[in-house]
Order: C-alpha cells, then structure tokens, then sequence
C-alpha cells in the first residue's frame, strides 16, 4: 500500500475520510480509568480546573482513546481527556503557575503525526459504530492506500465538546492514526 497525499479522501458508504497531519498540540490531561460511560467525571474535573486557569476558554478538546472496548473489560479502560493550552503556558517554567494539587494532570504534545479523519455525527452510544465502519479496510484497500492502524490510540477532538451540544447532536472528529512517518 502507498501513503497517500495530504487531503486524500476516500468514501466508504456515507463516511468521509480525509488523509490529514494532526498535531502537535500542546495539552493538559487528566487519566480516565474504567468504564467509557463514566468519562463525563474527568471531564468535569478536567474542565473545572482549566477554567478556573483560563486555559479552556474557547480551547480545543480532545480525547485519547488507549483500549478498544470490544476487547478490554470496562475497568481496564484507558483515555485521557484533554485540553490544547497555549506552548508557552506549558513551558517548564511555568508548570508551577498551573499546579493542580491532588489533581494528577499532566502536560503532553500529541500528534506530529499522520491519521485518517472523518466525523462521527450522533450520539456517543453510536460512535463505536463509526469506529468499527473507519477500521474495516476495504475502502482504503480498493484505493491502494494505506488503511489505519487498527489498535488504538485514536484521537478524538470533539467539535460540540462534551456536555457542550445534545448527546444527539455530537460532533466529533475522528483522527486514525496510519503507520507512515509522512505522506508521499
């Protein structure tokens, strides 16, 4: 298989997927252990103390998926939920200024790296559908290119955010990573 060029697209049925870099991004996490359906704890945690910052104003966020559900137990699940924060405010020198106390955060660059995006559009019961559809490779085969790898981490940059829209009315992109340093 070839590694396509940046902005590829390849359809499979309804999905779009768009051959994209995704980061670097500079990010605040907070580890989310056990079940998925419990996630919206972190987030509140997460959310509550980078506002109280003024790093989530408008800030993007982004989830890090570490284990597929459909072959991990729920309470062996792994994500980070995330909050892109300017560089600078994450520079050694000013981690202090950002300390959360007994809120075990830690600062990370995701991404510098190659990934098939698409959008999942619904509820979040339905996403690990969308999930399954981006990793059946026939599509992508039938293209000639190189598929996502199929074992997590994925990324997922929630453009409704979570608890911003109706559970009906998410948005989330989907970033899949491929395994290529860069495209052709």
């Amino acid at each position: 298989m070839t590694a396509p060029a940046r902005d590829t697209v390849v359809t499979s049925g309804q999905q779009l997927y768009t051959f994209v870099q995704f980061g670097p991004l500079s990010v605040v996490c907070l580890r989310h252990s056990g079940s998925f359906r419990t996630l919206n704890h972190t987030w509140n945690r997460l959310l509550e103390y980078t506002h109280s910052r003024g790093l989530a104003d408008s800030a993007q966020l982004i989830g890090v998926v570490y284990d597929d559900p459909a072959h991990v137990p729920p309470e062996r699940l792994r994500y980070d939920a995330c909050v892109a924060a300017p560089a600078a405010a994450l520079q050694p020198h000013t981690r202090n200024l950002l300390d959360a106390g007994d809120l075990p955060l830690r600062y990370e660059t995701l991404g510098g790296l190659w990934a098939w995006r698409t959008t999942h559009h619904g509820t979040f019961d339905t996403l690990s559908a969308t999930y399954r559809r981006a990793l059946d490779t026939t599509a992508f085969r039938q293209r000639g290119v190189v598929a996502p790898c199929p074992r997590p981490p994925f990324y997922e940059v929630y453009r409704s955010g979570p608890g911003a829209a109706p559970d009906a009315e998410a948005e989330i992109d989907l970033y899949l990573p491929v395994p290529l340093n860069r495209p052709a």
